[in-house]
């Protein structure tokens, strides 16, 4: 009975190994965007207070027009959110193919 259930198993699931799950990571963006994007961002002055570095993480889409839209800015400081949106917000991005559905992910190096 048991090799029974067992065969019944085997052919309505086709295998008793689990298929591996693809990971969808976000394709890796060009140099160009982040340099487009570093271009429009000045120190922050909640850094440069009190001298520090670090990466800031930046994710936005494109919108029809070119411009940075919904932008989140991703850091622990709220300061520092806002002063790198402030300087961002509305910016022109110039892509080949903008889709306003992609989300772009650029990471700023803040260095003094």
């Amino acid at each position: 009975m048991n090799r029974l259930l067992l065969f019944s198993l085997i052919l309505t699931t086709g295998s008793l190994m689990a298929k591996p799950r693809e990971i969808k990571r976000p394709a890796a963006q060009p140099a160009e965007l982040t340099q487009q994007v570093a271009s429009y961002v000045t120190y922050p002055a909640v850094l440069g207070e009190r001298n520090r570095e670090g990466i800031v993480v930046v994710t936005f889409s494109v919108s029809e027009e070119q411009r940075v839209a919904k932008l989140q800015v991703h850091s622990a400081n709220q300061q520092l959110n806002d002063d790198i949106t402030r300087q961002l917000v509305g910016k022109k991005i110039r892509l080949a193919d903008p889709n306003p559905f992609e989300t772009y992910t650029v990471r700023l190096r803040f260095v003094r």
